[in-house]
């Protein structure tokens, strides 16, 4: 089939959940079918880019980089969409599906994110499949809640906008696809037939499961803290990991170290961790692999967000044990307890991480069930059947 890929990011480097998920999607159709990129890219493209795009054929991107600041707010309000659609609006953007669209006819609209949507004219929604990194009103729904202020009033009003965007958007396509249950759910709830959305869970890098599978003997007690530090559910958890948790846990591992490592973070942000005892900011990790080699544990302590963590499913598939809240490990198919420790109060976390920083037996056992869990449900030939179907229906010229 010819299917040309909307995304809001440019895939390579996968440095960010949103963009490994993107690229695994990216491969797994471009391995069966004719697939055209068309990508919004926050800046030019730098040479491990340029490399990378020189080996894809059908590639177009668009420059785009509208900050989130009270000016995009408002213009969002001006335009009348939610700020999340306005900060990917861009009318070169849409002169390039629309000639794309008129010069390949493609059999299918792969639509990767709810604010690639508006690229796509009504008439081909019902051809088209839209892949939903989250269900978008509730990540500014939950961070609604543990605002205040004005900030709360932002995210509430956001929140609201979304939720009628959304709404709108998933009703009118072939398939819509979440990325776990919980998150179908949410869709649903808003007015998606039932029929028409699915799960398409996110999945780790495949070559991860090729590594050697790790020991403890070769761990110091590292604890690290790895994601988009730009993103507020990231910078809202790292703070309480810093405020709370790990002095909590230094108090029963002197020699217990906290690694943050991620791109995005503000300078007020990555001095804040270099000012925590035990803590180092590494900032943007080209080569993660001696990292998280060294690490014994990786938390995620976030409140806030959606969809499911890809940093917890890497952590996984290279047998780091983790410590995440509920919400962090919401829409995985895990065990706690057999899988990842979960806790939520500060209290707890402390002692789940302190628990695999010191027990070796517990901490083996957790890292082999993890590994295995990902080879039986987080692979593309497994995760990604439904959207194999989804095409060969539509091929087919089914509803």
């Amino acid at each position: 089939m010819r299917i040309i890929f909307l995304t809001f990011q440019f895939p390579y480097p996968p440095i960010s959940g949103a963009a490994i998920k993107t690229l695994s999607l990216l491969e797994h159709l471009r391995a069966s079918h004719e697939v055209h990129l068309l990508s919004l890219r926050r800046g030019p493209l730098s040479p491990v880019q340029e490399e990378w795009a020189a080996n894809l054929d059908g590639l177009r991107t668009v420059e785009l980089n509208k900050p989130r600041n009270a000016w995009s707010l408002l213009s969002s309000y001006v335009a009348r969409v939610p700020l999340r659609i306005e900060r990917n609006r861009s009318g070169r953007m849409a002169r390039a599906v629309e000639a794309q669209l008129n010069a390949l006819r493609p059999d299918v609209l792969f639509v990767d994110g709810l604010s690639m949507a508006q690229y796509v004219p009504d008439r081909l929604r019902r051809r088209g499949i839209l892949h939903e990194h989250n269900a978008e009103y509730v990540i500014w729904q939950r961070q609604s809640e543990i605002e205040s202020g004005p900030r709360r009033w932002v995210a509430s009003s956001e929140a609201a906008r979304l939720r009628r965007y959304e709404a709108s958007v998933v009703r009118q396509f072939d398939t819509v696809f979440a990325v776990s249950d919980d998150d179908r759910r949410m869709l649903i709830e808003l007015g998606a037939e039932a029929g028409r959305v699915g799960v398409l869970p996110n999945i780790p890098d495949r070559t991860l499961l090729d590594k050697a599978a790790p020991s403890i003997a070769d761990t110091g007690p590292i604890i690290i803290y790895f994601g988009t530090l730009s993103w507020q559910p990231n910078i809202e958890g790292l703070e309480r990991t810093l405020t709370s948790i790990f002095p909590g846990v230094r108090r029963h591992v002197p020699d217990a170290r906290l690694i943050v490592a991620g791109v995005g973070a503000s300078q007020t942000l990555a001095e804040r961790v270099a000012a925590t005892e035990g803590a180092e900011f590494r900032g943007r990790v080209d080569d993660p692999e001696p990292l998280y080699r060294s690490a014994r544990v990786l938390i995620d302590a976030t409140r806030s967000g959606g969809g499911t963590r890809l940093k917890v499913l890497n952590a996984f598939a290279r047998g780091i044990p983790v410590v995440a809240t509920t919400l962090a490990a919401q829409g995985l198919e895990v065990v706690p307890g057999k899988h990842l420790l979960v806790a939520d109060r500060e209290t707890e976390i402390i002692d789940a991480v302190v628990l695999l920083l010191r027990d070796g037996d517990r901490w083996q056992a957790i890292s082999e069930s993890a590994r295995t869990l990902v080879r039986k449900r987080y692979v593309a030939e497994i995760a990604y059947r439904p959207l194999d179907e989804a095409l060969a229906r539509i091929s087919a010229g089914g509803s």
